[in-house]
Order: C-alpha cells, then structure tokens, then sequence
C-alpha cells in the first residue's frame, strides 16, 4: 500500500496533538490510548491521556488503527480553535470527511467552531485496496432510540434498509460514570442475553472520553460514539447511529445530527445515520412487538442507579408518557406510573426539550387522548415559544441600536 507522507506539522499557532500509544492488553482484553498535548497559544493544559478499553474481535489488525482519536479530538480542537494533528496515519477518505464535518459547524456556529487544519503525518491515498469488514455495528444504552434501532433491522421493519446486525457497542463512561463498575456490569449482564437471542454480540468498551475531552457532552457525543465504532475496525464495515432527531425538527449543531454523521466515515468504517424517520412515539410503538426489549428499556442518567430508570426525572416521565401517547401501557422497566405533578414541574430549558414534549402533546392529539397531562404539556411548550420569540425580538433590537459593549452586558444580564 502506498502511504504519503506529509510534512511535520508542527505550526507556530494553537493546535492539539494526538501522540498515539502502542496497543496493551486490559482487563476488557485490549487497550488503546493516545496522549493529547496542546502546543502554542491559548490556555495552557497539561497532556492527558485518552484510552479506549475493550474485548479482542480478533482478525487482522486495521491500515489506520489511530483514526479514531483523529475523530474523538475533533469537536474539542474545533471548540479551541486548534489544528488538530494525528502523529499516526489517516486516510484520505477520513480526513476529507473530517473536512466537510468541520465546515459545516463553522457555517452553523462560526464563533463556536473554527475551521481548524486536520492532518495526520501519513496519508494513505484515496482508493487504496483494502479488506473490509462484513460486520455492521451499532450501539446499545437501552434507550428508546438505540433499542429501536436494533428491533426494526431484526424483525425486519426497516425493509429494504435492513442491515444484518452483529454488534452492539455499550460504552462505559458515557451516561455510566467509570467509576459506577456495578452499575456497568449490571448493564451488560441483562442486555448480553437480549441481544444474543437476535444473533448480536455486545461489545462493552469503557473510555475516558468525557475526563480526556471535557466539553459539552451534548455536542461531542456523536464523535465519541464514532470513536468507539472505529475502534471494531476490521471487524465491521458498517456502523449505525441511532437518530435521536427526525428530519422535520433538525437544529444545528447537534452533537448527532442526520447532516453530518456520515462524515465521521473513512475509507474502511461507513457511519450510517439510522432512524431519523421516525419520532419516539412511533419508535415506542414499534417497540410494542418486542416485550423483551420493552423490559430492560433504560433511559435514565440523572437517578442514584444507573442501571435503571428512577421513574421521577424528566427523562423517564417523558419516556413513559411516549408511551401513553400511543395508547400503551407502561412497560415493566418502570415500577411506578408517572403523575401529573411531574408533567407540571417538567422545565422546558432548551430547544430539544420544547421539541420532544410538543411530539409527545402532537402525537396524544393525534390518538384523540385528551388526560390533563396533554394540556399541561401543550401549555408549557406555548409558553416557552412565546418566551423564546420575545427573547430573540429583544436580541434583535440590541443588535441594531446598542454598542458592543453594551450590547454584551445585556446579553448576559436579560437574555442569559
């Protein structure tokens, strides 16, 4: 194989360097780990070390067994304002692609994401011949949209579009703290046996992806996941995100969005956005046909166990109410039903939020369900539009009559 090699890029501007690490064997069976160490201007960080922790898959080892560090320290490098350099090699294919992703978050929110330089130190050339993996890959947290996923290409809902599912990524240290082992392992042990039944093998990988690269997770979780789908390289050939978005309500940038996942490929791992078709109250009645996934669904971040749903923070009252919204009953997941006093303390503090719970209010409409938490729903998400409209209308003045300056200090006083 023909591999370029490109000039050192070290630079005299801000950037970050990716310094990958020999493979070690861990307690998951392998280890694979970069040092991130930022050079020239902006705030000084000492190097930190991000690893990946996960079962062998066997087979011969990947052309560019480092990209996926290229991918996890992107959004943190773009955020920073810092070329982002992979002292290891790259393909052309993923590195134009990093291209694209980059441009397109800098035109969604060019104060927030620079159009840094993304280099590796050898490039194998576009086209070179290579082995692909027949595996395809997606992930499994237990949520509605990972669960979803997994049951419309197995039971063949998902039509023409069907991938033969073979393995399932679940990620310690994502909404599972690394320091939560029992709550881990939990995890595993009640979704190896669910996904075995469909001919799936869970891969458990742990990371310190969120201590390595601490930014908005809500951002940078789409590059994290991508990381760890790269790290099955060769095994698989094909990874499907789950949509957690549909199409009609995209807003940008969004840590996973149906624009720009695919460009998170390279030349010998396709990243697929699946699901973005439907809301989650139809996933959720689609999910009706699979009990057993319905009874180990996990949706839960915010309780004292992060092996289950505590049935009283936002999410899990809105993921029961996905499913009084289409006429089911509250799976066995949870051990209480929720309450109208929950729907009525709910807080509607970003767009996403406001999205999800006017889908759940549209959709119970739409069923002719007329329970009080459906007005309370629709109220809440009027009024934070209503809110949300004066806001920007106020912006909108101050951008045109007030001074910088003052303009800044009203921003964070009125507007914050």
């Amino acid at each position: 194989m023909t591999v370029e090699i490109l000039p050192d890029a070290h630079g005299a501007g801000p950037s970050m360097h990716l310094w990958p690490e020999p493979e070690a064997a861990s307690d998951l069976g392998v280890r694979r780990a970069c040092r991130i160490e930022r050079c020239g201007p902006g705030p000084r960080r000492d190097p930190v070390t991000l690893w990946y922790s996960l079962p062998d898959l066997g087979g011969e080892a990947p052309a560019e067994p480092d990209e996926a560090f290229l991918i996890a320290g992107l959004i943190q490098a773009m955020a920073e304002g810092r070329d982002l350099v992979l002292h290891g090699a790259a393909s052309a294919e993923l590195l134009g692609n990093l291209a694209e992703f980059r441009d397109a978050w800098h035109r969604w929110q060019p104060d927030g994401y620079a159009t840094i330089d993304i280099s590796a130190e050898r490039v194998t050339p576009r086209g070179a011949p290579r082995s692909f993996g027949a595996g395809v890959a997606t992930s499994y947290s237990g949520g509605i949209d990972s669960t979803a996923t997994i049951w419309r290409h197995a039971s063949g809902l998902a039509g023409h579009g069907a991938r033969r599912i073979t393995h399932a990524v679940f990620a310690h240290g994502f909404d599972i703290p690394l320091s939560d082992v029992a709550a881990f392992e939990a995890g595993c042990d009640r979704a190896r046996p669910l996904l075995e039944a469909l001919g799936i093998a869970l891969v458990p990988v742990r990371t310190n992806f969120r201590e390595a690269l601490p930014y908005y997770w809500e951002m940078a979780y789409g590059v994290a996941l991508a990381s760890c789908f790269h790290q099955l390289g060769p095994s698989c050939g094909e990874a499907l995100v789950a949509s957690s978005r549909t199409f009609d309500v995209l807003f940008f940038p969004m840590g996973s969005n149906a624009m720009t996942d695919g460009f998170l490929s390279s030349a010998t791992l396709r990243i697929v956005e699946d699901g973005a078709g439907r809301n989650r109250c139809e996933k959720v009645a689609e999910l009706a046909g699979w009990p057993a996934g319905l009874a180990v669904l996990r949706v839960c971040w915010q309780g004292s166990r992060r092996d289950r749903n505590c049935g009283e923070c936002e999410k899990c009252v809105r993921t029961m109410h996905n499913f009084l919204a289409v006429g089911l009953p509250i799976p066995p997941c949870f051990d209480r039903a929720p309450t109208l006093a929950q729907v009525r303390a709910v807080k509607l503090s970003s767009r996403s939020l406001v999205e999800e719970w006017d889908q759940l209010a549209a959709t119970a409409e739409e069923n002719g369900i007329r329970a009080p938490w459906v007005n309370v729903a629709r109220r809440k998400v009027v009024r934070w539009r209503v809110r949300s409209a004066v806001r920007e209308a106020a912006r909108q003045v101050a951008r045109a009559t007030l001074p910088t300056g003052v303009r800044r200090f009203v921003g964070r006083t009125v507007f914050a």
